[in-house]
């Protein structure tokens, strides 16, 4: 009886090492989230680039966001970004063509509650809300997320509800009209990752995006790829591809607002 106790008392300590070394670390992916919080006083950098391309009319878009993060205790964690985007084209009006390009500049606030652990309870769980302000539009962004670590495969699910205020600028003749465009989305994330060794884990991540506007659903945009973690003595980088598989709405590709392939890189400092 004393052996048993003995036993549940150092599996529960061996298992609690392992959430916190986890830690340090709490994401094995690009798109998708997990539920691991930063210990209270714990903060941390991370730099992200996304690039995305493959629509019609020689289309390049990029994203680079600095995000600060800190762990206030209380499973709970805030963030702040940073976030600066562009994008070029080519726009043909009247059989002319001419190069069209777009800058955007906004700030963003996370907060990130953790309500179980993906390693001790059935399934790890988190709640996160995000609100960003920027130069051409203004999203609330919520997520529940779901995963859980057995052994060296993580597996990962967000629900993912985004609302987003935006203006329109056209021009008509010497007036610009301006329209208002409110945007809903809706999302599904999906990742899976196996860790090869203590530095190195290999995954697929899967994203579904659906967009309505107006009371019309637009797409629901299937994409999928293969992502990549590194980490050492709290630095880590993730890497992720994700090519445009099928639109389910139509069964066709989606290019007017979504493109073939959006590649995604994050890496991080814990201190």
């Amino acid at each position: 009886m004393k052996y048993k106790k003995a036993m549940k008392k150092i599996l529960l300590f061996s298992v609690l090492l392992i959430s916190l070394s986890t830690q340090a670390q709490d994401r094995l992916f690009t798109y998708t989230y997990q539920s691991n919080v930063l210990n209270k006083g714990q903060k941390e950098l991370e730099v992200w680039s996304t690039m995305r391309s493959g629509r019609d009319n020689f289309y390049r878009a990029f994203k680079h966001s600095l995000e600060f993060e800190v762990g206030l205790g209380g499973n709970l964690q805030t963030s702040f970004y940073l976030n600066y985007g562009y994008s070029k084209g080519i726009e043909t009006t009247n059989n002319v063509q001419s190069v069209t390009s777009d800058n955007s500049f906004s700030f963003a606030n996370e907060w990130k509650l953790k309500l179980t652990d993906p390693v001790i309870n059935p399934i790890g769980s988190a709640l996160y809300f995000e609100y960003k302000l920027g130069t051409d539009e203004t999203e609330l962004e919520g997520k529940l997320i779901l995963d859980k670590q057995i052994g060296r495969s993580t597996h990962a699910l967000n629900i993912v509800g985004e609302y987003e205020m935006g203006k329109q600028f056209t021009p008509n003749g010497n007036i610009i009209d301006v329209k208002n465009e409110n945007e809903y989305k809706l999302e599904f994330n999906y990742g899976y990752a196996y860790k090869l060794n203590k530095n190195l884990a290999l995954g697929v991540e899967l994203m579904d995006q659906n967009t309505s506007s107006s009371g019309n659903w637009e797409y629901s945009v299937v994409s999928a790829g293969p992502t990549l973690s590194y980490n050492i003595d709290g630095f880590w980088v993730n890497l992720s591809c994700m090519p445009q598989i099928t639109n389910l709405k139509t069964g066709n590709l989606e290019f007017h607002d979504n493109q073939k392939l959006q590649t995604r890189l994050i890496f991080s400092y814990v201190f």
